[in-house]
């Protein structure tokens, strides 16, 4: 039979080998025992009690330069998602592919924005390699256009019923941007057919594709700016950004009439109408759902 101790001469020691195998003396006094259950309610005894604690940081940090802001961990403020960033790599890396596989290619588009001449050779040469180049850089442009109408969206609050968050958002006005120029070239293919003018329209369909492709180049570090500057920053660079589009969409008009004056029986009628319904009113609505 084993001695028992006196009461009087308990240490620390066998005080814990005789507490309960789920319990601990807190350094402040105050037990903490392992539950059965895995709830999360604190207390208020407990919570009065971790409130009284000193507010001490780690001992690192004492006689440091570098002083503690917090006594506790502050909550991550993630402004710009993880999703975000992995597209945005993603099509960094895409278009570094594309410009180190199809470098003649993409330096002959990049001539023909800028000279008529070239655009026309292009236009004539019907290149099935070219074709496809273009397809890859049309689906760049318009994967960058939705990250920067998601950005624009998010700083400016569009509040847009269909408009859902997140990743959906920026799939929806990707998709928005890609079916609004495709639907309008298939359109002048159509009315081309019809009307006996498959040069002239060919012509402006592909000065369509390279302002297009030229949006996309500028919009990829704009896209960076945008996501990881201060704001002050992104509200200039989306005001310039606006401007160099804007600048840009007045150019390729400026070609645009270039072009339909060149067609026998030219009318300034029509051309304006055309500008108008097909130019202008579209804008004008993508402005107005913005604005709701």
């Amino acid at each position: 039979m084993s001695q028992q101790l006196p009461v009087t001469t308990l240490t620390q020691q066998t005080t814990d080998t005789l507490l309960p195998s789920d319990t601990l003396l807190h350094t402040g006094g105050r037990p903490f025992r392992f539950q059965d259950n895995d709830s999360t309610i604190i207390e208020e005894a407990d919570t009065a009690y971790i409130d009284n604690l000193p507010l001490n940081g780690p001992g690192i940090f004492k006689g440091h330069a570098l002083k503690p802001q917090h006594p506790n961990a502050r909550p991550l403020n993630d402004i710009v998602s993880d999703w975000f960033t992995i597209s945005l790599i993603a099509l960094v890396g895409f278009f570094t592919w594309f410009r180190y596989f199809y470098y003649r290619i993409f330096k002959q588009l990049l001539s023909a924005y800028f000279n008529i001449t070239a655009t026309n050779q292009i236009v004539r040469d019907e290149s099935v390699l070219l074709q496809r180049a273009s397809l890859v850089l049309s689906t760049i442009a318009y994967l960058l256009a939705g990250l920067y109408l998601y950005q624009l969206s998010v700083h400016y609050n569009w509040q847009i019923i269909w408009l859902q968050k997140g990743l959906i958002r920026f799939v929806l006005l990707a998709v928005a941007v890609a079916l609004a120029y495709s639907s309008k070239m298939v359109t002048l293919r159509i009315l081309s057919s019809l009307f006996n003018q498959e040069r002239p329209v060919a012509l402006y369909i592909f000065n369509i594709f390279l302002m297009v492709m030229m949006v996309g180049l500028i919009l990829l570090p704009v896209n960076i700016i945008l996501a990881y500057s201060p704001t002050v920053v992104r509200e200039i660079t989306i005001q310039i950004s606006l401007f160099i589009i804007a600048a840009m969409f007045f150019y390729r008009l400026v070609r645009a009439v270039g072009i339909w004056i060149g067609i026998p029986g030219f009318s300034f009628f029509y051309l304006f109408l055309y500008l108008c319904a097909f130019e202008i009113a579209p804008l004008l609505i993508i402005w107005k759902l913005s604005t709701l």
